[in-house]
């Protein structure tokens, strides 16, 4: 429930603790790199804070499990599935956000010059989809 409960309530840091690896490397550091930065605060304000009641637990085999929950905020009540991994001895949470190639490499360049650049203008893309150049404005010679 740890990892529900601190993404539910926007502590992304907070979720590390019960995701695995490749989920934190390759969705919880890019939230919070990329999308909470622009997320406005006032949507923050009306979805906490959240609540989590687990509703079912269904073991698939012995390394893997779905969970299924509702999330209570202030404004709705929403139903939700979780994949859970087994690591070791621990129960994980696997969560994968396809997220555009471009912001893949930006984020693992982790260059501000690039982070600058792109702020605010990153969209969703296909896979090794490169995002169009800009055109140059053509200058008439008046």
């Amino acid at each position: 429930m740890g990892y529900l409960t601190a993404m539910s309530n926007y502590k992304i840091s907070e979720a590390e603790p019960y995701a695995t690896a490749e989920t934190v490397e390759n969705t919880l550091h890019a939230i919070e790199k990329y999308i909470m930065p622009n997320l406005d605060s006032n949507v923050i304000k009306q979805n906490t804070p959240a609540t989590i009641e687990i509703i079912d637990v269904s073991i698939v085999d012995d390394t893997t499990a779905e969970v299924t929950y509702k999330k209570t905020t202030p404004i709705q009540v929403q139903e939700g599935k979780l994949e859970m991994v087994k690591r070791d001895k621990d129960w994980k949470a696997q969560v994968n956000i396809q997220i555009p190639e471009m912001l893949k490499i930006e984020y693992k360049v982790d260059s501000k010059a690039l982070d600058e650049k792109y702020k605010g203008k990153l969209t969703p893309g296909k896979p090794g989809q490169v995002p169009p150049t800009p055109k140059k404005p053509k200058v008439s010679g008046n």
